[in-house]
């Protein structure tokens, strides 16, 4: 489902109508703060059952930028061969000018990716753990780190947060029904996860060290 598809099911189904464009704009307010409550407590239950893998291009100054911003990163391949990742500061202590160049030979994770030392462009594989970013109007679907049979989880916990900040619903046993639906959903996806997660936790082909 598109972002504006799961946007457009709450409005639906809490105001009755399409809604105008002001209720829109808080509908989608209303996924984003139950997309983030989901994400944070996948990160937290299965982190591994998020992860990717991207080959990405390294720039002349070392940099790896990954499609979207890391939660963590779990390994990094150069030429076949990994990395030892290291803080931030492990990096500036081995380099304090940051003009060393050559193969690779420490990394740390930055905000748009991967910083690798001695700096040399080529290609990098990440393995790595998305960070979820609050999804906007037109939104992909892609643009949601859940798979799409998941997403209609999303409507259930929007119209949970809307009932929190739009003037209510008929009565307190809809709150309720929507309540207890949404944390339904939430255990499915965590249960679905769980019956993945022995391939999820294994170290994808190409990674052994």
């Amino acid at each position: 489902m598109l972002v504006n598809d799961i946007r457009d099911r709450i409005v639906e189904l809490s105001h009755q109508s399409s809604g105008d464009g002001a209720v829109q704009a808080k509908a989608l307010g209303w996924l984003n703060a139950a997309y983030m409550e989901l994400m944070n407590e996948l990160l937290a239950f299965a982190p591994q059952a998020l992860q990717r893998t991207e080959t990405v291009s390294v720039s002349t100054t070392g940099l790896a930028a990954l499609s979207v911003p890391p939660n963590r990163i779990l390994r990094v391949l150069v030429d076949g061969v990994p990395v030892p990742m290291v803080r931030t500061l492990d990096l500036l202590e081995a380099d304090p000018t940051q003009t060393a160049t050559g193969t690779p030979e420490l990394c740390a994770m930055v905000a748009g990716g991967v910083q690798l030392q001695p700096r040399q462009s080529g290609t990098a594989v990440v393995l790595f753990v998305p960070q979820p970013v609050t999804l906007g109007e037109g939104g992909a679907e892609s643009s949601i780190l859940l798979a799409p049979s998941f997403h209609d989880a999303l409507v259930w916990g929007g119209l949970v947060w809307s009932s929190l900040f739009e003037r209510g619903f008929a009565s307190a046993s809809e709150l309720a029904l929507f309540g207890r639906q949404w944390q339904e959903a939430k255990a499915r996806i965590k249960l679905a996860l769980l019956h993945t997660a022995g391939a999820a936790l294994r170290v994808a082909p190409g990674f052994q060290d």
